[in-house]
């Protein structure tokens, strides 16, 4: 069993994976700004802290504070990011480019910063949510630029911890839904168009919390998109 924090949990792929990880005898501890990850918190019996991640000093608080009751830390799973749509670069401004930029990528950092006081020397693993092409070329600048660092992040810190074992992944996603604990309706299959049930994604980011031989690893789950040529050549 290892002890988890999953920060930035709403009520769609952050659920889904709480949800996955408590029901696979893990302990969870959750962190959001909203009132959504408390309610998760409450269903699956996980710890709950209430931040605002883009804050460094609250982001070391609320880890110390978690890492705590749960008696150490092995995993941290990082969800934060948002700013998704369609705009063109001449239509998004500076505030709005930083804004995306930083709740993808300042987000990252500091939990990962938070994170490394409490992995033990045994190591860990560091799992952060980034994107898959077939998301952020449909999106703008400042999402791929969040999500952009966030995958070189991943690289350089896989490089860096690897002595201290620590392994470092990103799973990128296609459109997954966002209500409903992250299930509807749909029947996945490999091409179809639309939104996908958010457990391929737990399903991944549970691999990757629990394989103490993968590291430095960006996984799209996306039904296939990001693996399509255009058609015509």
């Amino acid at each position: 069993m290892s002890r988890i924090i999953v920060s930035g949990v709403g009520n769609g792929m952050g659920c889904n994976v709480s949800s996955l990880l408590k029901s696979s005898d893990h302990e969870v501890a959750i962190i959001s700004r909203g009132e959504t990850g408390r309610k998760v918190a409450e269903t699956i019996g996980a710890h709950y802290s209430r931040c605002d991640l883009m804050k460094f000093d609250d982001t070391i608080s609320a880890v110390s504070e978690l890492a705590k009751k749960m008696g150490g830390l092995d995993a941290v799973v990082h969800l934060a990011g948002g700013f998704f749509g369609k705009k063109e670069t001449v239509d998004v401004v500076p505030d709005y480019f930083n804004s995306a930029l930083n709740n993808n990528a300042t987000t990252y950092y500091n939990v990962v910063q938070a994170a490394l006081r409490y992995f033990p020397e045994s190591g860990g693993s560091i799992v952060v949510i980034s994107a898959a092409r077939s998301v952020y070329l449909n999106s703008h600048i400042g999402y791929a630029a969040g999500k952009g660092a966030i995958d070189y992040m991943v690289r350089l810190l896989a490089h860096e911890l690897i002595d201290r074992n620590i392994r470092v992944n990103a799973v990128s996603p296609g459109f997954i839904i966002k209500e409903k604990c992250g299930k509807g309706d749909v029947q996945d299959a490999l091409g179809q168009v639309g939104r996908h049930d958010a457990q391929c994604v737990s399903q991944a980011v549970k691999m990757f919390v629990e394989n103490s031989l993968v590291t430095g690893q960006i996984l799209e789950v996306d039904a296939g998109f990001s693996s399509q040529a255009p058609s015509g050549l």
